[in-house]
């Protein structure tokens, strides 16, 4: 057996009355892939904070190359080889590519020379190489995934933690990112990631942990793990079996109509013409690569193009006045486009900033809705928002949405960072408002554009986005 580079032991973190890990224990073989899984807020990125050094554990210790390293602090470890990737990117924006990754060169290399060669190194590595000079503003979520994952690299470690380094990224982009990773391990660089995309897991990894509700509760091969009856209660779910497409409805009237719409930033035109319909209790899918401009689509910084909504026109409206007529957008979570919740007001807060417009009669039982819809908020009602998971986020991103009591509800991206039952149930939930009145006009890509991620909601129309 090849000997752990990290040995976790007997983990357990509180915060407050919260028990967020419970005895969790983990080894990473030295050279290999060690994927850790499970539900959003089952402790997996509580647990890389303390193995990174940025969480001290409740109870518990770290073992790193045979030396105990529990409650060191970061930098510290990353001077002995740990780097971690984040979640939620937030690279220098102002700083070009190369600049960033440098920021990770200058712990080993104090020379700015020095540390600007190598980060050209790096960035060709992870196939940034043409885009060293670029600002990283610039940059796509794809691109930004990259940035990330080559910032870590720059340290130099021997155990690199990567916190769904694929989250957002369409399914030839997954494609493109897995040799890299693959490449990684190749240089002999011990990998345990927390991952979402099953494929990815499947291909990658060589020994699975899944951790439900602070505990783990299965551990071995891939393939053992994808038939363990416990994993696909807690996390998998039933859904892919026996399920079977509606007959399409009928055509009801348009609620929202896009006609020849043009938008950009600046002198940078993003939309080219772009038509696009959305009828009553239909579900409508905007496809495409990242960057094509689906969220642009969901922005209102317009050219010139009528836009029908409800079939009055809309452009130039405020953002207050769609709100009060029932069109909601549940933004995704930070990592896609910016803090989707108020990170210093509760989750409760957060919700009935939802019903400020609509729905403020009908608060309480909305709210009541929304917690049977997303327990983990009701058990996280009174926790402040910026203490979220990334998929607890999202979920209060949707239901803040549907707080408002939305006739036409846009989702930009609402499975990104969810776990696979969590999207199966989230995609049950939208065809459950497509039946009402609710008409979900969804901005998305990789998730949605997979047949196996659409458990049996019958999609009328789909429009590809090609802008």
């Amino acid at each position: 057996m090849v000997e752990p580079l990290l040995r976790v032991e007997q983990v357990s973190k509180r915060f407050g009355g919260l028990l967020a890990l419970d005895r969790a224990s983990l080894l990473a073989p030295a050279g290999r892939i060690t994927a850790l899984i499970g539900p959003n807020g089952a402790g997996k990125t509580t647990l890389f904070s303390i193995i990174a050094g940025f969480a001290p554990p409740s109870a518990g210790r770290i073992v790193y190359d045979g030396v105990d390293i529990t409650g060191e602090p970061p930098h510290r470890l990353a001077r002995r080889g740990i780097a971690r990737t984040f979640q939620i990117v937030q690279p220098f924006t102002t700083l070009t590519v190369r600049e960033n990754i440098a920021v990770g060169a200058h712990l080993s290399r104090p020379a700015r020379a020095d540390a600007l060669a190598a980060a050209g190194d790096v960035a060709r590595a992870v196939g940034l190489g043409d885009l060293l000079d670029r600002p990283a503003a610039t940059l796509t979520v794809a691109g930004r995934k990259r940035l990330e994952l080559a910032r870590a690299l720059a340290i130099e470690p021997r155990l690199l933690l990567l916190d769904e380094v694929l989250a957002g990224l369409n399914p030839s982009e997954i494609r493109d990112m897995v040799p890299i990773i693959r490449a990684i391990r190749d240089r002999g660089i011990t990998i345990v990631m927390i991952e979402h995309v099953m494929q990815a897991v499947m291909s990658l990894a060589e020994h699975v942990l899944v951790l439900s509700e602070g505990r783990i509760i299965a551990e071995g091969p891939p393939q053992a793990i994808a038939g363990d009856p416990r994993v696909v209660e807690a996390y998998l779910g039933h859904g892919a079996a026996g399920r079977m497409l509606a007959a399409e409805p009928a055509m009801p009237e348009p609620i929202l109509a896009v006609n020849g719409l043009r938008a950009g930033y600046g002198t940078t035109e993003i939309l080219r013409g772009v038509d696009l319909t959305v009828r009553h209790g239909e579900i409508v899918a905007v496809l495409g690569a990242n960057g094509a401009g689906k969220s642009t689509l969901n922005q209102r910084h317009l050219r010139r193009g009528p836009r029908l909504e409800r079939r009055h026109p809309v452009c130039g409206c405020r953002d207050r006045a769609r709100a009060a007529g029932g069109d909601r957008r549940a933004r995704p979570h930070p990592g896609a486009g910016g803090p989707a919740h108020f990170p210093n007001m509760t989750v409760r807060e957060n919700l009935d900033l939802g019903a400020y417009r609509r729905g403020r009669a009908r608060r309480e039982p909305n709210r009541s809705k929304v917690f049977s819809i997303f327990p983990r908020l009701a058990e996280r009602q009174r926790q402040r928002a910026g203490t979220l998971s990334g998929g607890e986020q999202q979920m209060l991103a949707i239901g803040r949405g549907l707080m408002a009591e939305p006739k036409l509800l846009i989702l930009d991206e609402p499975s990104l960072g969810l776990s696979p039952l969590l999207v199966e149930e989230l995609f049950a939930l939208i065809k459950r408002h497509q039946r009402g009145r609710t008409s979900p006009s969804c901005w998305s890509n990789r998730m949605w554009c997979k047949a196996s991620r659409w458990p049996s909601a019958p999609i009328s129309s789909t429009t590809a986005c090609s802008c």
